[in-house]
């Protein structure tokens, strides 16, 4: 029974709409057949399923899943079109798709793992296990040929890194001087998100990152201001350098394995190549292929261990993730997080601008809704969320404990930067908007 005193009433219309729910792990490509219902009662998972299907039929999406759940029931799972649209593959449940950003939450959750340990503190300088950020300076003046740049106002911390209030950047999060620095000298990871001709050849490894960030001049003082950035790619070479292991070793040992996510990881083997979805690009008519499975980078072995950007996961791994989450840091009597820790980084610590996601509250690697924003149409108040370049994206209500995921596999940018509105507009209406 959904602890009913914390339910905001839209929660409770959503519960009263569906009839049945499935154990979660069930693999089919939608829940079972629902119970009849009344005329003017709409299924959830049936509106879900005529959503997707529409965005499918015209050219604006390839494919996705989206699952509704709460603690050990899953409300609303639907699959629909394809892995590969042109060779008309159909979108598998347990396909493999790109995180992107939805790495960062791991990533953060490992750090606070760690600190949690006593093998960190996240007020500790991060040069105290990365010396290539012992030199880093900060942007002050001019163009990219004549850069002006002034030393550090204090060091940069593991909390500056949670909240992207680092001064590091991304390559494509604008066009100043320092934006233009990364991509003249590489200051990035082999990627198509953000990426233009005649950038510099970026980073082959995370070191060689983490060494080309301590070069570039940072956009402002830490704890100047939010701005998304590779703070959290930063944050796992601090995993790297503090555990002793490589990123991929040490997410595995400390979450993968024992969370049970089967398929999460930095690499597609063969073994798994058939169930790895075409990567497709946003077009002003529709969207067209740019990344086959075959060819993807996630096919090789050495490529840059981005914590904040690189891992691939399955919808169901991804919600055993977002489970012990809602759980406050327990999944099926295995604690990973105390439950103050899960509330820190669920709780307001920045404003957050310039992510495409207008101003919200962000915590240690979530975007918290306050009233505003659930005026505004966007994330409601008190829940926490974030998503990834490949439009894959997930919230939780920590008071409720529900969970919306949404996987995909489209990058949008420019003109159709809307269609990730319009995308994650499914599962929110799932979520909460059944108040009819």
């Amino acid at each position: 029974m959904i602890r009913a005193l914390h339910v905001r009433s839209t929660l409770k219309a959503l519960l009263v709409a569906l009839t049945i729910v499935v154990p979660l792990g069930c693999s089919g490509s939608s829940s079972a057949a629902q119970s009849e219902i009344g005329p003017t009662e709409i299924s959830i998972g049936e509106d879900v399923r005529r959503s997707l299907e529409r965005l499918v039929a015209d050219r604006l999406l390839s494919g996705a899943t989206v699952i509704i759940a709460h603690d050990d029931r899953v409300l609303v799972d639907v699959t629909v079109g394809y892995a590969d649209l042109e060779r008309r593959e159909p979108l598998r449940r347990d396909a493999l798709f790109r995180l992107y950003s939805m790495s960062k939450p791991i990533t953060s959750v490992a750090i606070m793992m760690l600190a949690e340990q006593g093998k960190l503190s996240l007020h500790d300088p991060a040069e105290k296990y990365l010396p290539e950020l012992r030199h880093v300076r900060v942007y002050a003046s001019g163009r990219l040929d004549d850069m002006q740049t002034v030393p550090l106002d204090r060091p940069i911390t593991g909390e500056d890194l949670l909240t992207h209030n680092s001064g590091i950047a991304y390559h494509f999060t604008g066009n100043s001087p320092v934006h233009q620095y990364y991509r003249r000298h590489g200051v990035m990871r082999d990627t198509p998100v953000g990426r233009m001709p005649g950038d510099g050849p970026p980073a082959r490894s995370l070191d060689e990152l983490v060494e080309r960030i301590g070069k570039a001049p940072l956009l402002h003082q830490p704890g100047d201001g939010f701005h998304y950035s590779y703070s959290t790619t930063v944050l796992g070479a601090i995993i790297e350098r503090v555990t002793g292991r490589r990123l991929d070793e040490a997410l595995q040992e400390m979450l993968f394995t024992p969370l049970g996510m089967r398929d999460a990881g930095f690499f597609v083997t063969d073994a798994r190549l058939e169930r790895f979805t075409t990567l497709y690009n946003a077009t002003a008519d529709g969207i067209e292929a740019i990344e086959r499975p075959e060819t993807s980078d996630y096919r090789d072995p050495d490529r840059l261990l981005d914590g904040g950007g690189a891992l691939v996961s399955t919808a169901e791994d991804y919600l055993r993730f977002a489970r012990m989450l809602a759980n406050g840091g327990t999944l099926e009597g295995r604690r990973y997080l105390s439950p103050a820790s899960v509330r820190t980084m669920f709780s307001p610590h920045f404003r957050m601008a310039g992510a495409g996601a207008g101003e919200m509250d962000f915590g240690y690697g979530f975007a918290i809704g306050d009233a505003v924003s659930e005026a505004a149409g966007s994330l409601p108040a008190g829940t926490v969320r974030w998503s990834g370049s490949g439009n894959t994206y997930f919230l939780i209500d920590p008071q409720s404990g529900m969970i919306g995921l949404l996987m995909t596999h489209e990058l949008v940018s420019g003109a159709a930067s809307a269609r990730s509105a319009q995308f994650r507009s499914v599962p929110d209406r799932a979520f909460v908007s059944l108040d009819r």
